[in-house]
């Protein structure tokens, strides 16, 4: 069936709602089912009239039936919503152009069928502008990318069976651009992705996300390989609250963070809210209330930070693992009860005091160990269980043999020192 079937799961998840103050920018054709849908294989979209923009793309995944299709597709107009209503192929042509068609349901993760034929069909009719948005080239092969190969990849499902909303957010001060003879056009201040599958205990598992498009992320490519991902795991209520939509109840039940204050989030040492988890790599996504997340958090107090790790280096592995840590504070620190910890928990204990402006490199991890072969992070606690500094690897990282990491320059980029 193609569009968007709210059995697709074993519980049932109907499309979105519009709040009341939404609900009169909602696009309304008498082509689209109910007057408002536009339904595509695999997928289907609702238009906000103003913005000319998807206000979401409701995607279903089989991953037992994922073909691989050709790359690439022809860009065009869906006749049932009009051209007037689409940002049209004047706002994304041009050789100086930073400005990619942002595909809300991703052209490979919709690439599925019982038939090659079919997922091929599937594959070219992500290729319409109704099913685009403004995200920055910078933006959309990085940051956002992270976070659709995180959904194409996902091994936490029951079935294979995956569905994803996914739109734009338009903040109260938007950029804008207008090429020549266009009207004018806003451009979105971040994206958002809410995920949603039957996990192996038989349960809905949640989880939602959003990027900002923001002058860091638009500054390079390189969220996915250094220290800021710029993606981060928010509530369904901010989502909500940012868009407008209103989602179906059963998906804001199974998120696994806390939009208010309660006794549970309390117990999770949960400080700020809506609750908002910074993602630096996969390991990072919270799963659901059990997630151990109790430590206070010293980040800002103590000067003292990891500067660099030997994650991958050459001959014996476990002997030649290494961690630098540097006190930038004012006073030395004791760091009697202070521990290391890699991304399994395991924990090296510190002794010692690291006066000013002191390095030391740590070369014997004891229980501590690295991954050689994917992403994860190191992070470093004091005797009061605060955590005084934690930075994340990437995959492409710690494949690097003999060579270190830095992470006391954060905005380094390790390729571009020719290191």
């Amino acid at each position: 069936m193609p569009g968007y079937d709210p059995n697709f799961l074993a519980v049932p998840v109907p499309l979105p709602d519009f709040s009341p103050a939404l609900a009169g920018d909602v696009l309304r054709k008498p082509d689209l089912r109910d007057g408002v849908y536009a339904d595509y294989v695999n997928y289907t979209v609702a238009m906000h009239r103003g913005f000319r923009t998807p206000l979401f793309a409701a995607l279903s995944i089989n991953q037992k039936l994922h073909k691989t299709t050709e790359t690439s597709g022809y860009w065009r107009t869906d006749s049932r919503i009009g051209g007037e209503n689409q940002l049209g192929r004047g706002y994304y042509d041009g050789t100086d152009n930073p400005w990619d068609k942002g595909h809300l349901a991703r052209r490979e993760t919709a690439a599925w069928g019982e038939t090659l034929k079919l997922a091929e069909r599937a594959n070219k009719e992500t290729y319409y502008y109704s099913n685009a948005s403004l995200q920055h080239a910078n933006l959309n092969r990085d940051e956002w990318l992270g976070v659709e190969d995180w959904v194409l990849d996902l091994a936490l499902d029951r079935d294979d069976k995956i569905r994803s909303f996914s739109g734009p957010v338009f903040g109260a001060h938007m950029r804008t651009i207008r090429p020549d003879g266009q009207p004018v056009a806003f451009v979105p201040s971040a994206f958002y992705k809410v995920v949603y599958f039957m996990n192996r205990q038989d349960e809905l598992e949640v989880r939602a996300f959003l990027v900002p498009q923001d002058e860091e992320a638009m500054r390079d490519r390189r969220g996915r390989r250094t220290y800021n991902y710029q993606t981060y795991q928010v509530t369904i209520a901010e989502i909500e609250e940012k868009t407008g939509l209103d989602f179906p109840e059963v998906l804001a039940e199974r998120n696994p963070l806390f939009f208010n204050p309660s006794d549970t989030a309390a117990a999770l040492n949960v400080t700020s809210f809506p609750e908002r988890r910074e993602v630096n790599s996969r390991i990072d996504i919270v799963r659901d209330n059990a997630n151990p997340r109790a430590l206070d958090f010293a980040d800002d107090e103590v000067d003292v930070f990891i500067a660099a790790a030997m994650i991958n280096p050459r001959g014996d592995e476990r002997a030649g693992e290494w961690v630098s840590i540097i006190n930038l504070g004012a006073a030395p620190e004791n760091l009697d009860g202070w521990t290391l910890r890699d991304g399994e928990g395991r924990r090296k204990e510190l002794s010692g005091t690291l006066d000013i402006g002191e390095a030391i490199r740590i070369g014997d991890l004891g229980a501590v160990r690295f991954a050689n072969n994917r992403d994860g992070f190191v992070q470093l606690v004091d005797n009061r269980d605060r955590q005084i500094d934690r930075v994340p690897y990437t995959k492409a990282q710690a494949q690097r043999e003999g060579k270190p990491i830095v992470f006391a320059y954060r905005e380094l980029d390790y390729d571009a020192a020719g290191s």
